[in-house]
């Protein structure tokens, strides 16, 4: 797993508390705690330690000074996780193997990543849960019980401010919410979450930006978002996912992203599991006949402009030796001509038009897939590569502007 997508799903465990390990003792623990603990060994492969973890015998329980830590192994950084306390109130058994807490609250969560590269802190004074479902899992589960009993199904998950610090540097976010709708013995549901107002300070600019551009663009600072969504819906053996996510730097430009794709076998996930436990990389070779019957039914990407183009242009066209103007009126042509190799002459008409309008009036463009029927994997990797027009056609590819 790649480090900038571990590092969003440690900062997220942090928010929700859900970086619980296993336990290390042997002291009889509250069931419905010893659930979560083995689910979180398996995820994490992890060594555990805590003060106490007692059931006050109403539904409540209580778990303080608790510490997670993994070694480094390989590409994968050390990791230590410290919670000064976990209250999870209002527990009730909803079935034999499914616990619901009714709310969960947690104080003094810090996590410590460390590798070879680099090193950084995280830390979250206080967070929440409400209708949050633990799993147990039994002996021979199926596909479908392993990914619940590693999901996170909550009604609501909330983390207060957030603190990185990282090589004397300091970021912070004001908050982590997400929130979940949908049958916990399934996991089909809709789900929202978001990171707000991650502030990167002049400090760090500098240090990213030493040719000085961001400043010259006037940002001497940066404020960004991170938003996501959809929907998830899963059987015994698939799951379909129809997924957006964004990052919107404040007073600056956004970034959209949608993909709906469906027909994906559990057994991928499976594999995925049983590679990250075994500490090597997964057999896609093994996967591949699964993989290829995979579909996809749209993808979208999009951006919009708050300032960023129209303080680009200006600068662009003196890079150039040309006014603002000329560059916008030669971008159009300039780029059908590049888009003829494509062999797709109506793209190609539609992309520069579609660009000579954003750049006219800066709003928006749009990148879509829509294809006439889901189209599989196996069809896209059969496309011929000498015929990208026929691809463009088949899986709907479109541009637009200001729309």
């Amino acid at each position: 797993m790649h480090y900038s997508r571990k590092i969003f799903i440690i900062l997220c465990l942090s928010g929700t508390a859900l970086a619980f390990p296993a336990m290390a003792q042997e002291d009889e623990v509250p069931a419905v705690a010893q659930a979560f603990f083995d689910n979180i060994e398996r995820q994490t492969q992890s060594e555990v330690d805590y003060e106490s973890a007692e059931e006050d015998g109403d539904g409540n329980v209580t778990i303080t000074n608790m510490t997670m830590t993994r070694k480094a192994v390989g590409e994968e950084p050390a990791l230590t996780f410290k919670m000064a306390e976990a209250t999870l109130e209002d527990v009730t058994e909803e079935s034999e193997s499914l616990y619901k807490v009714g709310s969960a609250s947690f104080t003094g969560v810090t996590v410590d990543v460390t590798s070879k590269d680099f090193s950084f802190t995280v830390a979250m004074p206080e967070s929440s849960a409400e209708g949050w479902f633990i799993r147990e899992l039994g002996d021979n589960p199926t596909p479908l019980e392993t990914m619940l009993s590693a999901s996170t199904l909550a009604n609501k998950m909330t983390g207060g401010k957030i603190t990185i610090t990282a090589m004397g540097q300091t970021v912070t976010a004001d908050g982590l919410e997400s929130t979940w709708d949908g049958d916990p013995n399934t996991g089909s549901g809709s789900y929202t979450m978001k990171l707000v107002n991650i502030a990167i300070p002049e400090s760090i600019i500098a240090l990213a930006d030493q040719g000085g551009m961001l400043k010259q663009l006037g940002y001497t600072s940066l404020s960004f978002d991170i938003s996501g969504g959809g929907k998830v819906e899963m059987n015994k053996e698939m799951v379909n996912y129809d997924v957006n996510f964004g990052i919107a730097g404040r007073d600056m430009a956004a970034l959209k992203f949608n993909v709906n794709a469906g027909d994906i076998p559990l057994a991928v996930f499976a594999e995925l599991q049983n590679a990250q436990k075994a500490g090597k990389e997964p057999d896609f070779a093994a996967l591949m006949p699964q993989i290829q019957n995979i579909t996809l039914s749209g993808l979208s990407f999009r951006f919009e402009d708050a300032s960023l183009t129209k303080k680009l242009l200006p600068m662009l066209a003196a890079m150039q030796g040309m006014d603002e103007k000329t560059l916008v009126a030669s971008a159009g042509p300039m780029m059908q001509l590049g888009l003829m190799q494509l062999q797709n002459e109506a793209f190609a008409k539609q992309a520069s038009a579609a660009v000579n309008s954003f750049l006219n009036d800066p709003k928006s463009i749009t990148i879509t897939a829509a294809p006439a029927a889901p189209v599989k994997v196996s069809d896209i990797m059969a496309m011929n590569p000498n015929a990208p027009g026929e691809a463009i056609t088949k899986l709907g590819v479109s541009v637009s502007a200001n729309d």
